[in-house]
């Protein structure tokens, strides 16, 4: 370990550019994936301002020198001034949160299982922290090292090392040698709560039997109880609701890409489950529980409700983000709430207690003519709808617009929802494979009562680049308030604060730029080019009473290039 070690050291540069700081010496810590275990991503800090957050500057970098992957995901943990990063394969990073030295390094590349189809992982979205640990789900494997040495701990797996999937599909499968070769592992950082961590498996394309939602001991690396998100005979949980929704002998796909999140007051964990994935002829029906949110027992992993947003996908429109948790008052009646965005660039609220929507969603009837031998499209999709009835307005575009008039020649334009032909050569169709909102979190704030959404513009064949679509809902009536256009992917989720500003960033070839705009109206307060894509949600924190907004940047064209990059940005200190 010690070349990296050497190598992350030397390019830890650091731009002090301020003194000593007048503020009262206090810290803000950002100790979840998504702040908190209902996904909130609102900090509680006031000092930067829409007044002041032009003259933000970076207060420091560092680069760890990682640079295979799709692109830079991770979302930094801060907890007691110290920021906990990890690279494209899951190893860990130290680093002072005041000024970004190094602290320490834990390194899994030899610990994943050697070759690609064996171990490879090329994405990696952060660390969760309890009690003095942080977790990390790497490649097939949960690691637990102590928060201070990066040492692992003794007693969880083996040398800190445990393989729940694994441990899970020999249940099942008992000749399989690793969860990889199956096609499953982690890209997720884990959700913790009351001793226990709470994960969910991928990849659908890999064509796995379904994901799993895995409740696991924090202490011992030992699974809890797991559920598939596509049962596959009756000896899976939710067989009877789900089995007959699948007819023709696939039952594939069900990844879940993000962190789920809990109440504990109700004692539930959501979590949100991708697409189906294989010949869509060999599976007639809804194919559940794939491209929905399911509520599970925390306890038991007994599953409460379901609701899907997309029947019998064909369009690769899975749930990539975290649903958020939040309360609110509709018709002076309170409302605990949920919400999550899908690919198809449709905004969803649910009340969270049961999964019944809080405002219409109406099955709506959607095309069904079909070139494809075998092919049975579902006959409706569910739209949402706002409080007075009208069709809410989607996170990105739902047919496409802005396609170059040369391009657009000769090719059709299908309205969403339309059975895919044999050849897509020409047709146009959003949003496309890579449209609507992806795996960024929504972030909410309490004061404005806003929902802020970042999607992605891409329509499928569109001979254009990609736009950023960032905008604000209220959720009690389901209207859009304000939003932000931009180049780029607007893949990556938000952050909100008490002062007033809400961060995003745009993953781009262009330009990574990095935004402030006013919560409450959209204005644009302050923007910096960070020299590659942002596809990383930022985070908020505090150290000796200074008010820091982090991000890391690094990747291109739909990610495919990697980066290696932290910035920290700060108020000059007065």
């Amino acid at each position: 370990m010690s070349f990296k070690w050497d190598f992350a050291y030397r390019y830890s540069l650091i731009l002090s550019l301020a003194v000593v700081s007048n503020a009262a010496a206090q810290d803000v810590d950002w100790r979840l994936h998504n702040f908190d275990l209902a996904g909130s991503r609102f900090a509680e800090t006031d000092q930067i301002t829409p007044e002041n957050a032009h003259r933000l500057t970076p207060r420091w970098l560092f680069q760890h020198g990682v640079i295979d992957g799709v692109s830079n995901q991770t979302t930094p943990v801060i907890v007691d001034g110290v920021m906990y990063v990890t690279d494209s394969r899951g190893s860990v990073y130290a680093v002072d949160a005041a000024n970004g030295h190094l602290l320490w390094l834990y390194d899994v590349t030899d610990l994943l299982g050697g070759a690609r189809r064996e171990g490879y992982i090329f994405r990696h979205r952060g660390v969760t922290y309890a009690d003095g640990i942080v977790y990390s789900a790497a490649g097939s494997f949960m690691f637990a090292l102590d928060a201070k040495t990066g040492e692992p701990i003794e007693g969880f797996g083996v040398d800190g090392q445990a393989s729940p999937i694994l441990d899970v599909l020999r249940l099942r499968y008992p000749e399989v040698e690793t969860a990889i070769s199956m096609g499953y592992w982690f890209t997720s950082a884990p959700q913790i709560h009351d001793g226990v961590l709470y994960v969910g498996s991928t990849r659908s394309e890999s064509m796995i039997p379904g994901g799993h939602v895995l409740a696991i001991d924090a202490l011992t690396g030992q699974v809890l109880w797991h559920f598939n998100t596509i049962p596959q005979d009756e000896n899976d949980q939710g067989w009877d609701i789900a089995g007959p929704t699948w007819v023709g002998g696939g039952r594939n796909g069900g990844g879940i890409w993000e962190t789920p999140s809990i109440d504990p007051d109700l004692g539930l964990l959501y979590a949100a489950v991708g697409n189906p994935f294989g010949d869509s002829t060999k599976r007639a029906g809804s194919n559940l529980f794939t491209d929905s949110i399911v509520a599970l027992s925390l306890e038991t992993g007994q599953m409460e409700w379901y609701y899907q947003q997309v029947h019998h996908d064909v369009w690769d429109y899975d749930n990539g983000q975290q649903p958020i948790l939040f309360d609110m008052e509709v018709d002076g009646k309170a409302i605990k709430a949920l919400a999550q965005a899908n690919k198809n660039s449709w905004l969803y609220i649910l009340d969270r207690q049961t999964g019944e929507p809080v405002h219409p969603i109406i099955e709506t009837p959607v095309p069904t003519t079909t070139d494809r031998e075998g092919e049975i499209p579902f006959p409706t999709q569910p739209i949402p709808h706002k409080a007075n009835g009208d069709r809410m307005e989607p996170v990105s575009p739902v047919f496409p617009t802005d396609i170059p008039a040369d391009h657009a020649a000769g090719k059709r334009l299908l309205p969403q929802f339309t059975p895919l032909p044999v050849n897509t050569r020409d047709v146009i169709f959003s949003p496309g494979y890579g449209g609507g909102a992806s795996y960024g979190p929504i972030a909410h704030s309490p004061d404005t009562g806003l929902l802020y959404v970042n999607a992605i513009d891409q329509p499928f064949n569109s001979g254009r680049g990609p736009k950023g679509y960032f905008s604000a809902y209220d959720p009690t009536t389901g209207e859009l308030v304000w939003r932000q256009i931009f180049e780029g992917y607007g893949q990556a989720g938000a952050v909100v604060t008490k002062g007033g500003v809400v961060f995003v960033g745009t993953g781009s070839n262009t330009a990574g730029y990095f935004f402030a705009f006013d919560a409450r109206t959209g204005e644009e307060l302050w923007r910096y080019n960070t020299g590659a894509g942002i596809f990383a949600s930022p985070a908020v924190y505090m150290v000796d009473g200074q008010e820091f907004v982090t991000v890391a940047s690094g990747g291109g064209d739909r990610g495919r290039r990697g980066g290696d990059l932290i910035l920290s940005f700060a108020l000059p200190v007065q």
